[in-house]
C-alpha cells in the first residue's frame, strides 16, 4: 500500500472544536482524534467529523482506536475520513491485516513498554509505522508517564522498520532531549501540552513551545 508522507508532531487527544483549530494551525503536522470509550480524552464522531472536515489537508488526521471491532472502526472512518488508524489496545495482527485489506488505510501500531509485539511478525503484516508507549498496568496510554527513550532508540535496528514514533510522558521541555536520544520519525503528545486539569484541552502556548522545539531537534538530526 502506498503511505503518505509521515507526519513528524501528532497532537493527540482533541476533543473541542475550537481547540483543535488553533493547534491545526500551530506548526503541528497531525492531530489525533481518540475514539476509545475508557479514554478521558474520548471524542464523539459528530464532534470529530467537524474538526476533520476544517483542517483537511492541513494537518494529517488519525484516529485512535484501542480494541474496537472491524466495522466500529469503518463505520468511524466513513464519517470521519483518516489519513492513519492507531491501533491502541491489544489488537492481532490477523486483526491488523484484515483492517489492513478492508479499509486500505495506513496503520499505526502501538507497543506499551516494548518493541517485540508487532516487528515479530513481519512474515504476515508489519504496520505502515509503530509507535511506542509507556507501559502501564491497566491502562491504554495517555498516562503521562515516560517511556524508556533508550530502549525505544533499538527501533532502528529492527530490519525493514522506517516509520517509528515516540511517544508517553513528552513536554516541551523534554521533547528536543528525546528526539536527540531516539531519534524517532515522529513524536506524538496529549497530556504534556494541555491546561492543567482539562484533559482533551490543549494549552497553546504549551503547543507551540513543543511544535518549536521538536522542529529545531529533528531539524538538527537532519544536518547531522
Amino acid at each position: 500500500m502506498p503511505v503518505p508522507e509521515m507526519f513528524r508532531i501528532k497532537i493527540c487527544g482533541l476533543t473541542d472544536f475550537e481547540n483543535a483549530i488553533a493547534v491545526a494551525h500551530s506548526g503541528a503536522d497531525a492531530i489525533g482524534l481518540n475514539f476509545f470509550p475508557g479514554s478521558k480524552r474520548k471524542v464523539g464522531t459528530d464532534t470529530a467529523e467537524k474538526i476533520a472536515n476544517s483542517v483537511r489537508g492541513e494537518v494529517q488526521i488519525v484516529g485512535l482506536f484501542v480494541n474496537a471491532t472491524l466495522e466500529e472502526i469503518e463505520k468511524t472512518h466513513q464519517r470521519v475520513g483518516f489519513d492513519w488508524i492507531q491501533l491502541h489496545g491489544d489488537e492481532s495482527v490477523e486483526f491488523a491485516l484484515s483492517l489492513d485489506d478492508r479499509l486500505g488505510v495506513p496503520i499505526l501500531a502501538a507497543c506499551r513498554g516494548t518493541l517485540d509485539r508487532w516487528p515479530a511478525a513481519t512474515d504476515k503484516f508489519r504496520p505502515q509505522a509503530l509507535l511506542m508507549d509507556a507501559a502501564v498496568q491497566g491502562a491504554f496510554g495517555g498516562t503521562g508517564q515516560q517511556t524508556d527513550w533508550q530502549l525505544a532508540a533499538t527501533w532502528r535496528t529492527i530490519p525493514d522498520l522506517a516509520r517509528f514514533v515516540l511517544a508517553g510522558g513528552l513536554t516541551p521541555e523534554n521533547v528536543g532531549q528525546a528526539i536527540a536520544t531516539v531519534q524517532p520519525t515522529a513524536v506524538d503528545v496529549a497530556g504534556g501540552v494541555e491546561i492543567s486539569g482539562k484533559p482533551g484541552m490543549k494549552d497553546l502556548a504549551k503547543v507551540e513551545v513543543f511544535v518549536s522545539t521538536a522542529q529545531q531537534a529533528f531539524a538538527q538530526i537532519a544536518s547531522s
